[in-house]
């Protein structure tokens, strides 16, 4: 489905100055732009000299601000109040609201349905019955209703086939006046030939480690977190931000506590492990992709609880005995249990064989 996301802007932008002279607005546009600050000059640069393009690939590690920066820059390019070039959008004008909303109505955005493994050609070109007056190609052609530009989002490009590049390439190469689209992937590698040819490549990478820890802290700034507390939730979801942010959470921050009491320092409890996980991945509901998220981070917890405790033996100068032959197993078991959730492995089966596992402390005989 084609959803608008926000946009809007104006020829004229009588609140220009005011908006970039701001402190606090200036302070704003720069934390939302932590952590890609060469990726901003060089979007600043091309606004500037009249030079930017219309068809863009981003790709760079999943979770690192991609679509963020994106919704971004289709702030910047319609924002009533600040000029382009300044790539300072006010964050508080009816489009920036509206881009922030996921509302306006020259923004659109594309993404893989849950239920699918890429994305249908109904999405790009409409229904079979309505073919070409429907869909993403269809629309990004249409006259803005509310700024000077449409804007198009496409994340998850990594799952397009062959059908659905096919869908968008004449869009591509002969992209409306004024549209901008921008594709979302993890990849250059993973984008079919016909894609890559006819975009404007810009990679992102990982930004580093004290940048990652501002970004976090921006996320969490609702909650009491500790910077001790946000250094490790980038620890346990190996530098990748998005996952770091849902440790962050509340419901995630309790159910942490009680994992690492239950694993404990001895052997842990299988029937409470089995009770503890399984209702934590209930409480994401019946959809299958929300549950299996929540299968990974209890892997990635385990494993990071093991490793942690392998990492003091070394360091107190015991890493030798039993105890760390078990602990060794119980991290291994847990890095398999990621391999055998992305296998689409029965849950409530994998949970059960998981804690026995860890509990035992050993392969089953």
């Amino acid at each position: 489905m084609v959803t608008p996301l926000d946009s809007s802007s104006s020829s004229n932008h009588p609140d220009s100055a005011a908006a970039v002279e701001s402190p606090e607005a200036l302070r704003l546009a720069e934390n939302l732009w932590i952590g890609h600050h060469r990726q901003r000059e060089w979007f600043r640069n091309a606004i500037r000299s009249g030079r930017l393009g219309s068809t863009f690939l981003f790709v760079g590690p999943e979770g690192i601000g991609k679509r963020t920066f994106a919704l971004q820059l289709a702030k910047t390019l319609l924002c009533e109040r600040s000029e382009p070039a300044e790539l300072a959008p006010c964050g508080d004008c009816s489009a920036c609201r509206q881009v922030a909303a996921g509302t306006h109505p020259d923004v659109l955005q594309v993404r893989k349905p849950d239920d699918r493994s890429y994305i249908p050609v109904e999405i790009l070109i409409g229904p079979r019955e309505a073919r070409m007056r429907e869909g993403l190609c269809h629309d990004i052609r249409l006259r803005p209703m509310s700024g000077e530009r449409r804007i198009a989002i496409l994340d998850d490009a990594d799952v397009l086939n062959a059908e659905g590049a096919n869908c968008l390439l004449k869009t591509l190469e002969e992209p409306p006046p004024r549209a901008v689209i921008i594709l979302i992937g993890t990849s250059l590698q993973r984008q079919l030939p016909t894609i890559r040819s006819r975009c404007q490549v810009v990679r992102f990478d990982p930004p580093p480690r004290d940048e990652a820890v501002e970004i976090l802290r921006l996320h969490a700034a609702a909650a009491e977190v500790s910077e001790e507390q946000l250094r490790a939730a980038l620890d346990a979801a190996d530098g990748e931000l998005s996952r770091a942010a849902t440790l962050l959470s509340e419901e995630s921050r309790h159910f942490q506590q009680t994992l690492h009491a239950v694993l404990g320092d001895g052997l842990p409890s299988a029937v409470e492990l089995a009770k503890l996980v399984g209702g934590y991945v209930d409480a994401a509901g019946s959809d299958a992709p929300p549950r299996r998220q929540r299968m990974r981070q209890v892997s990635e917890l385990a494993a990071d609880h093991f490793r942690r405790r392998l990492r003091a033996a070394a360091t107190s100068g015991t890493l030798s005995g039993p105890s760390v032959a078990e602990d060794l197993y119980r991290l291994n078991r847990s890095l398999e249990m990621r391999y055998q959730i992305d296998r689409n492995a029965n849950q409530a089966t994998l949970i059960e064989a998981w804690a026995d596992d860890l509990q035992r402390g050993r392969p089953g005989s």
